[in-house]
């Protein structure tokens, strides 16, 4: 077979590629686009290989991998590739061009990219000299015209109090001190995804359509609307997910080719836990443990996951008072106006933008979110 050097793991290991990814200017921009326009049929093998790099340089530090690290990835690479190859060669002979079918395609690829780089918990190569360099941008501009890419985003939680982060599909995650959370905002993915190192507890949108992977060294997972708790420190032996509301599927990414299969789907498969349930993985052997939630397990202070929102007749002052403490924000409203209107409401498991939607409807109010800071206007019920 013909030697591709746009294949994608050349394109992965391309110095030039990898400086366009991460730090485009005028003359890198230019020559990639050109390149696309002569071979359109690249498009989905640049994509994907573009968005490996992402999530290498997300999910791994900056040091140099072992050659252990590194011979791990590229076996998981490579099996992919000797099974892909086989069934797509005929295809490929058709065209005299490269085609992107030859590797992996699309989204397929970036999962088993994603899953191969947490599998390792390697450090990253060399080439991420790139994102030290001052001037270093975030933003890449690919398919400008086609589909519309912002940057990684990144929060990084480095006080000693929970920080609030709002997604993009109005999911709300509570990231706790030294924990940091990031994810690629893309139309028109097929599924919603981040990759948390540390704990954080979160308030997924419902959308059974698109469903919502959390990545944390070498585990995913995966729900379709509902509220959980993970704990994964960096440096820590476990990582636990306990579930508050709903029902969430959790699986070890060591057997690629089956975790690609429960990424694709709709419906969640691997391990289910329930409300009330918890699940221990251990990064060292990778094996998963169910167990049931004490009720005397300790909580940190004012920590969200052992809060019940649940409000009878209770006075809108104190329910603002609990999602203060609950999401460390501050609510601006007159107190006057609102402060003693009652609430009836169970606000479990629902995300701040929802939470708080259902408490204005019942004021008559609208609201605001702007950082960690929430205006409420309106006359109440006075």
């Amino acid at each position: 077979m013909k030697h591709d050097p746009y294949s994608l793991t050349e394109l992965i290991r391309n110095d030039d590629f990898i400086a366009w990814v991460r730090q485009p200017d005028e003359m890198n921009e230019a020559r990639w686009r050109q390149f696309l326009q002569q071979h359109p049929k690249k498009k989905q093998t640049v994509e994907s290989a573009r968005r490996y790099i992402i999530f290498m340089g997300e999910d791994t530090g900056k040091a140099q991998p072992t050659s252990e690290q590194s011979e791990k990835m590229w076996k998981a690479v490579e099996k992919h590739l000797r099974g892909e190859l086989v069934e797509e060669q005929e295809e490929n002979e058709e065209d005299t061009e490269p085609e992107p079918g030859n590797v992996i395609s699309g989204w397929r690829w970036v999962r088993i990219a994603a899953s191969a780089a947490l599998i390792a918990g390697m450090a990253s190569f060399s080439y991420w000299y790139y994102t030290n360099q001052p001037g270093h941008s975030d933003q890449f501009s690919l398919y400008a015209n086609e589909r519309s890419i912002e940057k990684l985003i990144e929060k990084n939680n480095d006080t000693d109090k929970p920080m609030l982060v709002l997604l993009p599909d109005g999911s709300s995650v509570v990231l706790q001190p030294e924990s940091s959370l990031s994810y690629v905002n893309t139309i028109n993915a097929k599924t919603r995804e981040v990759t948390l190192k540390g704990r954080a507890f979160f308030e997924i949108v419902k959308n059974p359509e698109k469903p919502f992977l959390v990545y944390t060294f070498g585990l995913a997972t995966k729900v379709l609307g509902t509220s959980f708790l993970i704990d994964a420190p960096e440096n820590g032996r476990d990582i636990k997910v306990e579930v508050t509301t709903g029902k969430v599927s959790v699986f070890s990414l060591d057997d690629s080719q089956t975790s690609e299969n429960r990424i694709n789907s709709t419906e969640l498969k691997g391990f289910i836990i329930n409300p009330t349930e918890k699940i221990t993985f251990s990064r060292e052997d990778g094996k998963l443990t169910k167990t049931v939630v004490g009720v005397d397990e300790k909580k940190q202070e004012n920590d969200i996951s052992s809060q019940s929102f649940m409000f009878d007749e209770t006075p809108v002052s104190e329910v603002f008072l609990a999602l203060e403490k609950a999401y460390n924000i501050r609510i601006f409203y007159n107190r006057e106006q609102m402060g003693s209107c009652p609430l009836n409401a169970t606000l479990v498991g629902q995300p701040i933008y929802e939470k708080l939607s259902v408490i204005c409807n019942a004021l008559d109010a609208e609201f605001e979110i702007k950082d960690n800071l929430v205006t409420i206007t309106g006359q109440g019920c006075k």
